[in-house]
C-alpha cells in the first residue's frame, strides 16, 4: 500500500493526515502545491491526482480522488466545494487543505433513510444523492434557501436541497417526484420539477432553474411564486431570424435521442449585473442566449448552431468532439464575431471580475469567454493538446505552470470565480479541479 501521510515542506502547502495502516515510522511524501509563485493568466491544479474514484475524506486535496467533478461554487471564505458528481457527494476542501464531504453517503440514493430532510433536517452525510449537478451559496434569504446556505440542484432526485454551515443539516425545499407542475403556486416541496440541472440567484434574491427534461426556464420569484418564463416545453432547433418570445421557443439541453436516461446535465445560467437579462447556455443548440427579463424576447448572443460536422457527421471534421457525441457541434471564431463562433455543448456560465461572461465550451475542451459590449469571443483556457478519448490526461500532459491558453483541458462542465478574480474549473474527465490565476 502507499501511505498518504505528508511533511510540511517550507513554501509549499501540505497535509499531515496518514492514511490507514500508516504508522509513524512510514517515509513521508512531500506534496507539492503547483498553484504557489504563478503568475496571471497561468493555470495549475486545485484538487485531484486524476484518478477516478473515492478514496475517502481526509486526504490532502492534491491527493484526493474524484470522480467527474462537473460543478464547484467558493464560500464566503474562498474555500472550494466541489460537486463530485459519480460520487454522489458534495466536498470542500479544509483550512489544513484536507477534503471532506459535507452531503453525500455511501451509496446513491434518495434523501436521508429517516426523511428527517424533508422535516427537520438531517446531517449531510445520511442524505443519499443521485447524481447532483449544480452547487452555489445564497447571497441573501430566498424563498429556497437562507443567506449562506449551499443550494444543491439534486438532478436524479427532481429537487433542491440546501445545506446549512453552520449545523451541517440539510432540508429539501423545492421538488418532489418528477414531473411539471406548481406553476403559479409557492414553490414548496409539491412543486415538480424533471431533472432540474442548473440554478442561479441574482442579487435580487430571485432564482433561475433549468428544468431540464422538461424544456423549460422556471423562476422562483422573491414572493415565492414559480412560473416558467422560457421554453415551450418541447425541444427543438433555435430558428435564427431574429429575437423570438422566450415562452414559445424550444431549447436543447439534451440530445432527445438519450430521453429515457440522459447522459449528462445541461444548461447554464447567469445573469447580468443589472438584472435585467438571464443568460442561457442552450447545450445541444451550442448557443449561448439571453433572455431580456422585462420584454420575455430571447436572442442567440455567441453560437452559430449546427456546423457541417452536424449536417454531414463527417468525423474528420469534428476532431474536438468527445467520444459520447461524435456528430455534435465544432469549434470556430475565436478573436470574432461570437455570433460566427462554433461552440461544442456549452454548459456552466459566469460573469468574470473583467465584466466577460465566461462559459464551459464542454465539448471543445476549453473555457471561453464573451465580451457581450463588443459581440466578440475568446479562448480564456484550454487550447493544448486534445484529448482522443475518455480516458484522463497523463499529468505530463495538462500544461499545469503554463498559461492556461496552451493548458489541456477534458470536457470542463463547471466555472467559478473566488473573490480574488481566480477562476476554478471542474475538469470534469480529467478527474480535477483547475485553477487559473488572476
Amino acid at each position: 500500500m502507499t501511505c498518504r501521510t505528508t511533511l510540511l515542506l517550507a513554501g509549499f502547502a501540505v497535509a499531515v493526515a496518514a492514511s490507514p495502516g500508516c504508522d509513524a515510522t512510514t517515509p513521508a511524501t512531500p506534496v507539492i502545491d503547483g498553484c504557489k509563485g504563478l503568475t496571471s493568466g497561468q493555470i495549475c491544479t486545485a484538487m485531484g491526482n486524476g484518478r477516478q474514484g473515492f478514496d475517502g475524506d481526509g486526504h490532502h486535496r492534491l491527493e484526493s480522488w474524484l470522480y467527474w467533478p462537473n460543478d464547484l461554487g467558493i464560500d464566503g471564505e474562498d474555500r472550494l466545494y466541489v460537486l463530485d458528481w459519480n460520487n454522489h457527494r458534495v466536498r470542500r476542501t479544509l483550512a489544513d487543505d484536507s477534503v471532506q464531504t459535507v452531503m453525500g453517503a455511501e451509496k446513491p440514493g434518495d434523501g436521508d433513510p429517516g426523511k428527517l430532510d424533508l422535516s427537520t433536517g438531517a446531517q449531510g452525510t445520511t442524505v443519499e444523492l443521485n447524481h447532483p449537478s449544480d452547487v452555489l451559496f445564497s447571497a441573501m434569504d430566498t424563498p429556497v434557501s437562507k443567506k449562506g446556505d449551499l443550494v444543491v440542484t439534486a438532478w436524479h432526485n427532481h429537487r433542491l436541497r440546501t445545506w446549512d454551515p453552520k449545523t451541517g443539516l440539510v432540508l429539501t425545499t423545492c421538488g418532489s417526484v418528477p414531473g411539471f407542475f406548481g406553476d403559479g403556486a409557492h414553490a414548496s416541496k409539491a412543486t415538480k420539477l424533471n431533472q432540474p440541472s442548473k440554478l442561479h440567484q441574482d442579487a435580487q434574491g430571485t432564482t433561475f432553474v433549468v428544468d431540464m427534461r422538461n424544456w423549460r426556464i422556471r423562476r422562483i420569484a422573491k414572493d415565492g411564486i414559480i412560473t416558467t418564463i422560457a421554453g415551450n416545453g418541447k425541444p427543438g432547433p433555435v430558428a435564427d431570424e431574429g429575437p423570438v418570445k422566450a415562452l414559445e421557443s424550444s431549447f436543447l439541453f439534451f440530445d432527445p435521442a438519450e430521453w429515457g436516461n440522459p447522459y449528462s446535465p445541461g444548461g447554464g445560467l447567469a445573469t447580468a449585473a443589472d438584472g435585467k437579462t438571464l443568460y442561457i447556455a442552450d447545450t445541444e443548440n451550442h448557443r449561448i442566449r439571453a433572455l431580456d427579463l422585462e420584454s420575455g424576447v430571447l436572442k442567440t448572443v455567441a453560437g452559430s448552431g449546427p456546423s457541417g460536422c452536424d449536417a454531414a457527421g463527417v468525423a474528420a471534421e469534428c476532431k474536438n468532439d468527445v467520444a459520447n457525441h461524435p456528430t455534435t457541434g465544432s469549434f470556430a471564431g475565436d478573436d470574432g464575431s461570437a455570433l460566427q463562433a462554433r461552440l461544442n455543448r456549452p454548459h456552466d456560465l459566469a460573469f468574470g471580475p473583467d465584466g466577460r461572461l465566461y462559459f464551459a465550451d464542454t465539448g471543445n475542451h476549453r473555457v471561453r469567454a464573451l465580451d457581450l459590449a463588443k459581440g466578440t469571443i475568446a479562448t480564456f483556457a484550454g487550447g493544448g493538446p486534445e484529448p482522443k478519448n475518455i480516458k484522463p490526461l497523463a499529468a505530463s500532459a495538462l500544461g499545469d505552470g503554463k498559461l492556461a491558453t496552451v493548458a489541456s483541458l477534458h470536457t470542463p462542465k463547471g466555472v467559478a470565480f473566488d473573490s480574488k478574480g481566480n477562476l476554478y474549473i471542474a475538469d470534469t474527465y480529467n478527474h480535477r479541479i483547475r485553477k487559473v490565476v488572476k
